[in-house]
This record gives C-alpha cells, sequence and structure tokens, in this order.
C-alpha cells in the first residue's frame, strides 16, 4: 500500500475548482471538488519480544532460572556440560541454555481523518503570481479574509473550502443595438493543503477563469403625478409616466417589471459595493413607487413632444380627463452615469416658458422628490440645471412640463 506521504500527494492531484456565476453574473461561487474524506494508511506495528529462559543440556550450581546470560547477570555458574551417557553423574542441576529478544512486525490498516485548508488569490487574468486585484473591485460575501500570515507580499487572500466573491462590474445602458457583452476577465487561484496524521502536502492548483459581464441598466424616467412618488394626494389619484428610449428593448409596462426585478436581484449581490448600495435604494423607491401607482403611462419614444397628447386618467363625461401635461411633480430617473433628460415648459421642446436638465447621479439614480420651485433640489444634489427658469412667477416647474425629451 501506499505510503501516506503518496496518498496526500495524489490526493491533491484529484482536486479542482468549480466556478459558479450568481444572478446577473457579478457574484461568483467557487468550491474545492471533490472534498476529502479519510484515507486508508497501512502502519508497520512493532510487537517486542524478550524471551530469557534456561533449559537442559548444562549444569548449573543453583536451580533457579536466570533473568538475563550476560554474565553480569548470571546467580550462580556453570558447572560443566552435560555428561555423555555411561559416565560418571556430574554434580549440579542440568538444563539447557537460551535467550531470545527482538520484536514482531504487524500490520495494523486505519482510516485517518483528512483536512482540507485553503487559501484563494484574485486576480486579473494572466496576473503574475504576486498581483492582486485592487479590494474596492471585489468583496467577500462567504470565505474569511486572510490574516497577514496569509499574505505574502501584500497580495490579498480569501480562505476557505467554499468562497463567494462580488465583483463590481462595469454599467452599461440597456439597448436593442448592444454588440457582444463587454466582460470584465478575472482569475482564481486556489492552494489546497492536505493535513493527515502529522503530515501536510500543499499544492498551487492551475488558475481558473472569472468573466463578469457587464451589468446593463435601462435608461428609464419615471415621472409622477404627486410629489415624493405618491399615490394619492387627498382625493387624487396619482399615476406614474414611464418613458424609455427609442432603443430600448422594453415596450411595455408588464416587461418594464420584470427587468426592474431582475435588476433587483442582481444589485442585490453588489451591495456591498457603495454606489450598488445606493442603487438599489433607489431602485426599490422606483419599484415601490411604481406598483403603488393606481394609474399608468408608458412610452419607447426619445422625447414627447407634447405631453398634453397622453391622457393616462380617463374620467366620465361630466370631468374632465387627466393628461400628463402640467401634471407632473416628482420624478426618478435610472440608468448609466451622465445620462440626461430634458423638461420643458412649453410643448415641442421649446424653452422660452423654461426648462431644466437632470442627470443620473453617481449611483446611476437621480431622485427630484418635489419640481416646486425655481430651482428644483435633487437627490443626490447637484443633479438639476435650470437652464431658463419659469414664466409663471413664484410657482416654479411643479404641474408646468410641456414636453421631455432625452439628451
Amino acid at each position: 500500500m501506499p505510503e501516506p506521504e503518496k496518498l496526500l500527494e495524489s490526493l491533491a492531484k484529484t482536486l479542482h475548482v468549480v466556478v459558479t456565476p450568481g444572478p446577473g453574473g457579478a457574484l461568483v461561487n467557487a468550491t474545492i471538488e471533490p472534498l476529502p474524506g479519510q484515507i486508508d494508511v497501512a502502519e508497520i506495528l512493532h510487537g517486542a519480544v524478550d524471551a530469557t529462559f534456561i533449559t537442559k543440556d548444562v549444569r548449573f550450581a543453583g536451580f533457579k532460572p536466570e533473568d538475563a546470560l550476560t554474565p553480569a547477570s548470571l546467580g550462580t555458574s556453570i558447572i560443566s556440560g552435560q555428561p555423555l551417557a555411561g559416565l560418571p553423574t556430574a554434580t549440579g542441576v542440568n538444563g539447557l541454555l537460551g535467550q531470545l529478544t527482538g520484536s514482531i512486525p504487524m500490520l495494523s490498516q486505519t482510516k485517518v481523518p483528512v483536512d482540507l485548508e485553503v487559501v484563494w488569490k484574485v486576480q486579473k487574468e494572466g496576473a503574475q503570481p504576486d498581483d492582486s486585484l485592487p479590494q474596492d473591485k471585489w468583496s467577500i460575501s462567504k470565505g474569511v479574509p486572510g490574516t497577514k500570515d496569509d499574505v505574502p507580499g501584500g497580495v490579498p487572500r480569501v480562505k476557505g473550502t467554499e468562497i463567494a466573491i462580488a465583483f463590481q462590474p462595469k454599467v452599461v445602458e440597456l439597448t436593442t443595438t448592444i454588440g457582444p457583452p463587454e466582460q470584465l476577465r478575472y482569475q482564481l487561484v486556489a492552494t489546497v493543503t492536505l493535513k493527515a496524521l502529522d503530515l501536510t502536502h500543499s499544492l498551487e492548483l492551475p488558475a481558473v477563469p472569472v468573466l463578469i459581464p457587464a451589468l446593463p441598466i435601462p435608461k428609464l424616467l419615471a415621472a409622477f403625478r404627486h410629489a415624493d412618488f405618491q399615490p394619492k394626494s387627498g382625493d387624487d389619484d396619482g399615476f406614474v409616466f414611464l418613458m424609455v428610449p427609442g432603443n430600448s428593448p422594453l415596450r411595455s409596462v408588464e416587461q418594464l417589471k420584470s427587468t426592474l426585478a431582475t435588476l433587483q436581484e442582481t444589485v442585490t449581490t453588489l451591495k456591498a459595493f457603495p454606489d450598488f448600495a445606493a442603487f438599489l435604494l433607489g431602485l426599490d423607491s422606483l419599484v415601490s413607487g411604481v406598483t403603488a401607482s393606481p394609474y399608468f403611462a408608458f412610452a419607447a419614444a426619445d422625447g414627447v413632444p407634447v405631453l398634453n397628447d397622453t391622457t393616462v386618467i380617463q374620467n366620465d363625461i361630466f370631468t374632465n380627463d387627466i393628461e400628463l401635461e402640467d401634471e407632473i411633480s416628482s420624478m426618478i430617473f435610472i440608468g448609466p452615469n451622465d445620462k440626461v433628460v430634458h423638461w420643458f415648459c412649453e410643448d415641442n421642446f421649446d424653452t422660452e416658458d423654461g426648462d431644466l436638465t437632470v442627470k443620473i447621479g453617481p449611483q446611476f439614480f437621480t431622485f427630484l422628490r418635489n419640481f416646486a420651485g425655481n430651482n428644483p433640489a435633487s437627490d443626490p444634489t447637484g443633479m438639476v440645471e435650470v437652464l431658463h427658469g419659469p414664466d409663471n412667477g413664484d410657482e416654479g416647474f411643479n404641474d408646468f412640463m410641456s414636453s421631455v425629451r432625452f439628451g
């Protein structure tokens, strides 16, 4: 049977890394398979043998057995050999002189548990052994950060037989014209250490590529009838106007809701990154506002030149219908950073009566909780630019929008 050292070495060579992507592909689960259990170890046990005995064939001065046959240990003396038959009888006690010492080898086979320790390196694809991916680009959601003893050369490590790492993805706009998927290319390198009895064997496994796809976020304007995205104000029902660009694949409110739910699931895996944690809160507010709204209007267009042409709430013949024009009080805008939506207080994108732009902030969303005033505040701050102040005095931009387009 192979020696335990060879068994550990052979066992280490059977291990490999299995990588499974999470929702959206930015979260990666990695584990070592197969996990070792026990190995059969053959052990040679040495059974001690130590037999000192006195038998016949010599003559002793005494009759007691001797403890050992070394001269210093003999308690009586040998006085003669055993005489031949027919000769006069010799005096003394007859016997045999003999001693046996040594050991008997015995084979023992047992099962010994094998402990597995794994230390991982997180790197760019094709990196040098001591290179590492900056730690602001990835985050551990399962596993243990390595201690200073596990980071020779300052290379960050992760410990654990099973780990989960979220990588910060590149963000792109969700469009119908997206080409081949953009990917960030990384690799995981696992060093496995097997321990059994007092033996240890370590092996660095081949690097495993990890491809992180870009995260597509739809450019989406959600404009609400009431301030703070509320579904009702007094006796007045609210509505939400949802607008995506003409090159967006989204063509219905139902399709949009499904896309937002998937996006929420993906961004949840990235909440260790501050920007995505903030974006998740923005998404939650968007989904809540859209879900709570009793009325909807949807447009897949780069702009709507006349908001008054879109009826959202249809009333009876005695009550005026509610169109989009002069009814917008708040908005949520999501998409890649720096995307812009342009609001106008006049039809056909005319700036005469006032206009402003709202830009998406660094966390992939911007709130404008109330259009009231001549300089509406945004969250995050500084995302609103008033190009021409409204001509309605102190009433500001609230309920004063007549057209809108993406910048």
